[in-house]
């Protein structure tokens, strides 16, 4: 029996700042590497050109909508024959150094079809030496499935959230994995202006596709998340499989993430201040340099106030409780 192919798929845009260190990474052990790039300007598309493992589809959505993205990504899988193990990873993850020596990556190889691989995040918080110490459960982000499953199809049946999406087929009737030894290093916060950019993003976005109504006290506690921040020993090195290149010096950690503020920009004015304005957004330099320069009502200026003031306690009970008040109210 032939061996699965090993498949990466990635939706990518304007992910330049750590494209090159991620496909080197994944060049390093995959077998083929899909990315579906939507409208990247900042040579996303350029660096990827490079990478002879690489396969390029156009994203032509023009807003973020993640489950047809990766709807699009399995769609180019199911062009692939034979067994096919896919790793559902973003452009700002890496497996973590060892990981092809690992009994986890053992259990991946040789596993059987119909088998999805749980795996936690490692998330490194403004560098490669500190780390967010937050247990985390373990995330679907990897599948085998065998020659005859149609991943798209099988996907579509059972995904269609805009933000937060499922990353893979994910069915009652497959064998969950969890692998222990292998983690997702995850850059998404290494730089603290580009969080902030991209939360206060995913903020606007979710108000403007969810069809139900959210509150914004929700929202600020999903988006002002404080780590638990722990120090290493030594920095966390990125690398290729067999360990010989470091990648760390690849990836532009002073990115500020401006497409995430354009698209901000372009959501609030197609529909309107008033929708957003409990959103604890508005003190965001960067917004304000785009031009709108807007102050919230008194009331929910306070209600800012407490949500900050709050944060670190927002799992206790009375904490809890005045939130849950919020939400009827506003």
């Amino acid at each position: 029996m032939d061996k699965p192919k090993l498949i990466v798929v990635t939706p990518v845009r304007n992910e330049a700042w750590v494209l090159e260190a991620f496909l080197t990474h994944c060049s390093s052990w995959a077998d083929s590497i899909i990315i579906a790039d939507q409208h990247s300007t900042d040579g996303s598309r350029e660096i990827a050109t490079r990478f002879p493992k690489v396969t390029i589809i156009d994203n032509p959505m023009e807003e973020m909508h993640q489950a047809n993205v990766r709807l699009l990504l399995f769609r180019e899988v199911d062009k692939i024959a034979g067994d096919k193990i896919v790793f559902a990873m973003d452009a700002d993850e890496f497996l973590s150094e060892g990981f092809i020596k690992s009994e986890g990556w053992n259990t991946i190889l040789n596993s059987q079809p119909n088998c999805i691989f749980c795996f936690r995040w490692q998330n490194m918080i403004n560098d490669f030496c500190h780390e967010d110490s937050a247990p985390l459960e373990p995330a679907e982000w990897a599948c085998h499935f065998d020659s005859k499953t149609n991943l798209s199809e099988l996907y579509a049946n059972n995904e269609k959230k805009a933000i937060h999406e499922a990353r893979i087929p994910c069915t009652l009737t497959a064998r969950y994995i969890p692998i222990d030894e292998i983690r997702f290093v995850h850059l998404a916060r290494i730089n603290n202006i580009r969080t902030r950019n991209k939360n206060d993003f995913y903020q606007v976005s979710t108000i403007d596709k969810l069809q139900h109504r959210i509150s914004s006290v929700t929202l600020y506690r999903t988006y002002h998340y404080i780590p638990r921040l722990h120090k290493l020993e030594q920095d966390i090195n990125l690398t290729t499989s067999n360990g010989e290149q470091r990648l760390n010096s690849l990836v532009q950690s002073i990115d500020h993430g401006q497409h995430y503020i354009d698209e901000t920009m372009a959501i609030i004015r197609r529909n309107g201040i008033r929708k957003f304005k409990s959103l604890c957004i508005w003190n965001n330099p960067d917004i304000k340099l785009a031009g709108i320069n807007y102050t919230p009502p008194i009331y929910i200026r306070v209600l800012h106030c407490y949500l900050q003031h709050s944060q670190p306690y927002s799992h206790r009970l009375p904490i809890r409780i005045i939130d849950w008040l919020l939400k009827k109210i506003i």
